[in-house]
């Protein structure tokens, strides 16, 4: 088979004497062909590009698969996820570093954020007190009613239920309060440990 090979090239350069390089290719059978052509069935494989002395000049490589190219393409999006990852990354790293001077700054960040929302929370439970306290007066104004065999009045469940909504409302208020404290303490955290490793490299 070889030596079908290299005659059929022998005969195309003995056939096209001064008429330049010569390409080769693999047919479907697993046999090199070569010629000044590629057949349109062989556009898509691998080919070589040879020069009159035999010499391989030139290697097109066979087109991709489409699984090939799907491939390319996930690999090529994964890898600019993560280049902007690194970009946003080191934007981040700059506005740290331009942002705080030393450890203490970042604390001082921290517990200051954290005092303003636990003022809130102070002001809001406060509020949830003196709405405990109406409650109270409107479920003995309720009791009394009922005591003196009376039905308690449309009006004053309508200012119970409303009070209590108030209660649950406000209580809510505050547990979210309370989970974004812990957020910006996990934030700062982050941050100083960032900033620790950051200015560490500096030195």
């Amino acid at each position: 088979m070889a030596l079908l090979a290299l005659a059929c090239l022998a005969l195309a350069w003995a056939g096209s004497a001064g008429a330049g390089r010569i390409v080769c290719w693999t047919n479907d059978e697993g046999v090199r062909e070569c010629g000044h052509a590629v057949p349109p069935e062989y556009v898509d494989k691998r080919r070589e590009e040879l020069n009159e002395r035999g010499i391989v000049v030139n290697v097109t490589p066979a087109a991709k698969t489409k699984e090939e190219l799907a491939e390319e393409e996930r690999l090529a999006k994964l890898a600019e996820q993560e280049r902007k990852r690194e970009e946003e990354k080191r934007q981040q790293d700059e506005i740290l570093l331009k942002t705080f001077t030393t450890e203490r700054d970042v604390l001082m960040a921290r517990d200051s954020k954290v005092a303003a929302i636990e003022s809130i929370i102070g002001i809001t439970a406060s509020n949830v007190t003196s709405l405990e306290r109406d409650l109270e007066e409107q479920q003995r104004r309720a009791a009394n009613y009922e005591r003196r065999g009376k039905s308690v009045p449309d009006e004053l469940f309508q200012e119970m239920a409303a009070t209590k909504r108030r209660i649950a409302d406000k209580n809510a208020f505050v547990a979210q309060k309370r989970r974004e404290q812990e957020a910006i303490r996990a934030r700062y955290d982050a941050d100083l440990a960032r900033f620790r490793e950051l200015t560490a490299r500096q030195h």
